[in-house]
């Protein structure tokens, strides 16, 4: 999440506009671990004339992205660990970690 002072302050209400949907993009990324997932389907559907059969593929990855994401949750609420859904900057690394974990268990 976005903490801390901005480094260039905005002089104008367009800079402080600005600011405000830098900030909030990190919000947004730091809450939705599957953020991108959403934006190929949305983009799918858009490009798409809003047919959810083309985009049905998406959809299902999407899908598995937030079960995941949950799973994760789920767990680290368990295990005590806080927060439960780890920070943007952990997630490759957690996410290679369990992938790795279930194919040598497989």
């Amino acid at each position: 999440m976005f903490h801390g002072v901005l480094k260039d302050p905005s002089k104008t209400e367009e800079g402080r506009q600005e600011n405000i949907k830098k900030a909030t993009k990190v919000m947004v990324d730091e809450k939705n671990p599957c953020l991108k997932e959403q934006n190929q389907s949305f983009h799918c559907l858009t490009e798409n004339n809003y047919n959810r059969n083309a985009c049905a593929g998406y959809f299902e990855n999407y899908k598995r992205c937030k079960d995941f994401w949950n799973e994760v949750r789920v767990t680290r609420r368990r295990e005590g660990i806080q927060p439960n859904l780890p920070p943007a900057e952990e997630r490759e690394q957690i996410k290679r970690d369990i992938l790795n974990k279930s194919h040598s268990e497989t």
